[in-house]
C-alpha cells in the first residue's frame, strides 16, 4: 500500500486495539455517561458543580463541565467574583447563575463557543439598530501557557504555537499538569512522564545528570517554553530540568519540523515554566525521604502594584541527597526569577531567568554494570542494587546551567498579534568516571576497569518571531501564524584517553584505592557551531464543526565541525536546506467525539561524511496518523486514541564497499496505537489510564564488517506493550476526614532490546506506586494552607534491569523510594 496506515497495523495490533478499546470503554463507563446523554443540545440539562470564587476560575470550570470554549477579554473578569452554581440545569441557566452580579452577558457564536462580554458601548461599536457589537476575541479560561486546575488539560500551545484546544490539534499531544506531578510525587522529568503512553525512560529514572527518554522510538527534541534547549555535539551538555519549576510538560507525538525545524520524527518534549500570575502565590515546602534526601523549596509571586501592571515570581530549590548506589550523591541549587510588565491589556513582556548548579560525587548516573550479574545470573551471582563499580574520590559529575530570556506579545488590533520569544542558554558539564572493560568474559568478581573523562559545554541563542492573525471570511474563521525563527549553538566536547586500571575489582565485595587514579589527558576535541533559520506559516481553518490545518516551513541549517584527534584536525562543513509540511483535518461531533487524520514530515541533519568525503544529507521522517478524541459535555475528562505509521529515511548504514564508512540507505519504521484517558469523574474520584502498542522495525540496513545486518530487528529501548493506570480518591466529609486523599498506580513496561542488534534482551516489568495526602485545614481552620503528603515509588521494591546496552552497560532500575513532603501555602 506504500506509506500510510496499513491494514497490517491493525492486524498485527488486533489484541492491542481490543485492549485499548476495553480500557477506553471502562473509562467511559466510569464517567457515568452515554453518547446520547453527552449530546450538546441547548435544551438539555447537565449536572454542574462550579464553586464560588474568582470569576475567571468559575468560567474555566464551567467551560470544562459544559464542553465549551469560553472567550472574553481579560479586563472583563478582572477583580470580579462569582457565586458559583451547583445542580442540574441547562448551560444557559448555569451560566446566568455564574455571571450573576458581574454585569456581564453571554452569547453563543457557534455550537462549541460561548462569548462573555460587558454590555457597554465603550466595549465595542454601535450597530445600525442601536445594539452594541462587542469585541470578544481573547481566549480565556484555561491558558495554554499557564496552570491547569486539576489533571485534565484541554488546551496546548505546543502543537500549533497559537494556543489551540487539544481536540482541534491533528496530532497526538499528551499534557502532564502541575497537579498530576504533585499527586504522583514526580521528582524528575522522567518521572513526570512515566504515566504517558509511548514515552520510555532509557536508563530508568535514577540519573542525576540527564533525563534520557524516547518518544515513539526516537529521542525527542527538548524545548523549554517553545524554544530549543542546548544539546551539544554529543548530547552531554543538555540541561537537567527541575520539575518544581514547571507548570506543565507537553509531548507532541510525531514529526514537528513544520513549526520547530530540525528534529527526529518521534516527537518533541516542551516544558512550560512557572510564570508570574495576577494572584498571590505563597508556598514553601520541606521534603525528606529515602537515601537521606533533604529538600527545601519555595514558590512566591503576585502583584507588585495595585493594578497588576507589574507581576513577579520566584521559584527556588535546594537539595542534598544520597542515591541507591554507594558513593553517588546529589547536591543541587536552583533559582528561577521571572517578571511580567503589562502596560495595557494588549501588551505583555515577561522576563524569565534560571540558574542551577549540580555537584554529584560518584559520577551522577547509575553505575554501568556488566550483563553478567545483572541480566545474566545463571553463571554469576546477582550483583547488589547498590553496587558501585567506579572509584570513590574520582568519579564526579558537575553541571552549571543558566538561562535568560523574554516573551513579548502585543495585540495591534482584533486581528493581528505579534509575539517574540528569545532566550540565551549556557550549559557546562564535566564528567569523569571509572567504568568496566573485559578482555574475555566479564567476571564481576575480578573486573577490569578504566578511567576517563568527557566534559562538554554549550551556548545557545534562539529567537522565534510570530505574527498571528485571527479573522473570518464568511462562515469560515482562521487562525493563521507566520513565523521566522533562528538559533545558533556553539559547543565544545572533549574526551580523554582511556586509562586502564589493571588491578581487578571484586564488585561483590569491593576494595577501592588499590591503584592511584588521575584524570587522563585529552584525546579528542570537537568544536561545533550549528545554526538554523526557519520560515514557516500555518492556517487553522474552522468551518462549522470541521477544523482543517495546513502548514509549511523551509529551513536553512548549517553545521561546522572541527574534530581534533591524535594530533590531526578534520573540518566538516554541512549546509542543508529542507521543506517540511503538515496537514490535518478534525471534525467535532456534538456528542463530544472528534476524529482526526494528519500527515506530517520532518528532517534532521546527519553528522559525518561518506566514503568520498561528502557530508551526509539530512535524515527525513514522515508520519500518517488517525485518531479520535472524546471530551464529553458536563465532565472534566479527555480521552484520546491514535494510530500511526512513522518512517525515518536516509538512516546511516555500513557502506557495502567499505564497512568502516557509512552510507544513507537505512530505514526505520514505527507503527503503533496509543490510548490516554484522564478524568475527574466527581469531586472524590479521578483516573489516569494509558496504553501503547508499538511495532518497531529496522526495514533497511547493510551488513557490517562482521557480515551482520540489523535489518528486520526491533529498535533499541522500544517495548511492544506499555500500560499505566493511576486512581485517586479524596474523602468527602465536612470533618477532619475530609482532608484525607490517597492514590495508587501501576506501570507496565514490556520486554525491550538494549541495542539495535537485539543482542541484549531485557525482560519487561511492572511497578506499583502509592500516595497519601492530608489537608490540615479541613481539621482546623487555623491550619489552613498546611498540607502533608507521602509518595512511594516501586512500592513492592521490585528489582529489575531497566536497560542493557552492552556487555558492560547494564543498569538496575530504581528500588523503593519514599518521600514525605510538608507544604504550607498562604
Amino acid at each position: 500500500m506504500g506509506h500510510g496506515i496499513r491494514r497490517t497495523v491493525f492486524r498485527g495490533a488486533g489484541r492491542a486495539l481490543v485492549t485499548a478499546l476495553l480500557v477506553s470503554t471502562a473509562i467511559g463507563a466510569g464517567l457515568a455517561t452515554t453518547v446520547d446523554q453527552a449530546v450538546a443540545q441547548s435544551s438539555a440539562q447537565s449536572s454542574f458543580s462550579v464553586p464560588a470564587g474568582p470569576l475567571h476560575r468559575a468560567l474555566t470550570a464551567f467551560g470544562r463541565q459544559a464542553g465549551l470554549q469560553v472567550t472574553y477579554l481579560s479586563s472583563a473578569a478582572t477583580g470580579k467574583t462569582s457565586p458559583g452554581f451547583s445542580g442540574s440545569a441547562t448551560r444557559e441557566q448555569a451560566l446566568a447563575e455564574i455571571l450573576a452580579g458581574s454585569g456581564l452577558t453571554y452569547s453563543f457564536p457557534n455550537a462549541t463557543t460561548v462569548a462573555i462580554s460587558a454590555p457597554t458601548a465603550a466595549a465595542g461599536n454601535l450597530a445600525s439598530d442601536g445594539s452594541t457589537q462587542l469585541n470578544t476575541i481573547e481566549v480565556q479560561g484555561e491558558n495554554a501557557w499557564g496552570p491547569v486546575d486539576g489533571i485534565v488539560a484541554t488546551q496546548s500551545a505546543t502543537g500549533t504555537k497559537t494556543g489551540t484546544p487539544l481536540k482541534n490539534t491533528p496530532q497526538a499531544v499528551n499534557v502532564v499538569t502541575r497537579d498530576q506531578m504533585e499527586a504522583q510525587g514526580a521528582a524528575t522529568v522522567t518521572q513526570v512522564l512515566r504515566y504517558t503512553p509511548g514515552v520510555v525512560a532509557q536508563y530508568s529514572d535514577t540519573d542525576v545528570r540527564h533525563d534520557w527518554l524516547t518518544v515513539r522510538g526516537f529521542m525527542p527534541g527538548r524545548y523549554r517554553d517553545g524554544l530549543r534547549l542546548p544539546f551539544g555535539a554529543r548530547g552531554y551538555s543538555q540541561p537537567k530540568i527541575e520539575p518544581y519549576g514547571l507548570e506543565r510538560a507537553e509531548v507532541l507525538k510525531g514529526p514537528a519540523s513544520v513549526l520547530y525545524g530540525q528534529g527526529l520524527p518521534g516527537g518533541m518534549l516542551n516544558m512550560v515554566s512557572k510564570r508570574p500570575q495576577d494572584e498571590e502565590i505563597r508556598e514553601v515546602e520541606l521534603q525528606y525521604g529515602s537515601h537521606d534526601r533533604f529538600q527545601a523549596a519555595f514558590d512566591v509571586g503576585g502583584k507588585l502594584d495595585e493594578d497588576g501592571a507589574f507581576l513577579y515570581r520566584l521559584v527556588g530549590v535546594g537539595r542534598l541527597s544520597d542515591t541507591q548506589y554507594d558513593y553517588v550523591e546529589e547536591r543541587k541549587g536552583y533559582i528561577a526569577p521571572s517578571f511580567t510588565f503589562k502596560p495595557d491589556e494588549g501588551t505583555s513582556l515577561t522576563l524569565l531567568g534560571e540558574y542551577q548548579n549540580i555537584d554529584s560525587p560518584g559520577g551522577g548516573g547509575a553505575p554501568a554494570l556488566t550483563a553478567n550479574g545483572t541480566l545474566y545470573t545463571d553463571g554469576y551471582a546477582e550483583l547488589p542494587r547498590n553496587a558501585f563499580l567506579g572509584e570513590p574520590g574520582y568519579d564526579r559529575f558537575k553541571n552549571e546551567q543558566a538561562f535568560i530570556g523574554y516573551e513579548f506579545s502585543h495585540e495591534f488590533n482584533d486581528t493581528w498579534t505579534f509575539k517574540q520569544n528569545l532566550r540565551y542558554g549556557y550549559v557546562d558539564t564535566d564528567t569523569q568516571r571509572v567504568q568496566a572493560f573485559c578482555l574475555a568474559a566479564c567476571d564481576p568478581s575480578a573486573q577490569l576497569r578504566y578511567a576517563w573523562a568527557f566534559p562538554e559545554s554549550s551556548r545557545l541563542f534562539t529567537v522565534d518571531n510570530q505574527a498571528i492573525a485571527r479573522f473570518s471570511t464568511g462562515d469560515v474563521s482562521h487562525t493563521a501564524i507566520f513565523g521566522l525563527d533562528y538559533s545558533f549553538e556553539n559547543s565544545r566536547f572533549e574526551e580523554s584517553t582511556t586509562s586502564p586500571i589493571w588491578t581487578p575489582l571484586n564488585v561483590y565485595d569491593p576494595v577501592y584505592g588499590a591503584t592511584t587514579i588521575t584524570r587522563p589527558g585529552t584525546n579528542l576535541r570537537i568544536d561545533q557551531d550549528r545554526s538554523q533559520a526557519g520560515l514557516y506559516a500555518q492556517d487553522q481553518i474552522e468551518w462549522g464543526n470541521a477544523v482543517f490545518s495546513l502548514g509549511g516551513r523551509y529551513d536553512w541549517a548549517d553545521t561546522e565541525t572541527l574534530d581534533r584527534q591524535s594530533g590531526k584536525a578534520t573540518r566538516v562543513d554541512q549546509t542543508d536546506g529542507k521543506f517540511t509540511w503538515r496537514t490535518g483535518l478534525v471534525y467535532n461531533f456534538d456528542s463530544g467525539f472528534s476524529p482526526y487524520a494528519s500527515y506530517s514530515t520532518s528532517f534532521n541533519p546527519a553528522s559525518g561524511t561518506d566514503r568520498a568525503g561528502l557530508p551526509f544529507d539530512p535524515t527525513t521522517g514522515e508520519q500518517f496518523e488517525v485518531g479520535v478524541r472524546y471530551q464529553p459535555a458536563g465532565m472534566n475528562s479527555f480521552i484520546s486514541l491514535s494510530a500511526y505509521d512513522l518512517t525515518q529515511q536516509n538512516v546511516l548504514a555500513p557502506d557495502p564497499l567499505d564497512t568502516s564508512k557509512r552510507v544513507q540507505t537505512g530505514e526505520v519504521r514505527m507503527r503503533g496505537l496509543e490510548l490516554e484517558g484522564k478524568a475527574e469523574i466527581n469531586d472524590a474520584f479521578s483516573v489516569i489510564a494509558s496504553y501503547a502498542y508499538t511495532d518497531s522495525e529496522i526495514t533497511r540496513d547493510n551488513k557490517n564488517a562482521n557480515g551482520v545486518s540489523t535489518e528486520g530487528n526491533r529498535l533499541a529501548f522500544v517495548p511492544e506493550h506499555q500500560a499505566a493506570l493511576w486512581l485517586d480518591y479524596s474523602v468527602q466529609s465536612d470533618g477532619a476526614w475530609g482532608g484525607l486523599s490517597f492514590g495508587g498506580g501501576a506501570r507496565y513496561v514490556g520486554q525491550t532490546f538494549g541495542d539495535n542488534a537485539n543482542a541484549f534482551d531485557v525482560p519487561g516489568y511492572t511497578l506499583f506506586d502509592a500516595a497519601l495526602r492530608y489537608d490540615f485545614g479541613k481539621a482546623d481552620p487555623k491550619l489552613e494552607g498546611l498540607k502533608a503528603s507521602l509518595n512511594v515509588s516501586n512500592l513492592f521494591d521490585k528489582k529489575y534491569v531497566s536497560t542493557c546496552i552492552g556487555a558492560t552497560g547494564c543498569y538496575w532500575g530504581e528500588g523503593r523510594t519514599v518521600y514525605g513532603t510538608l507544604k504550607y501555602s498562604w
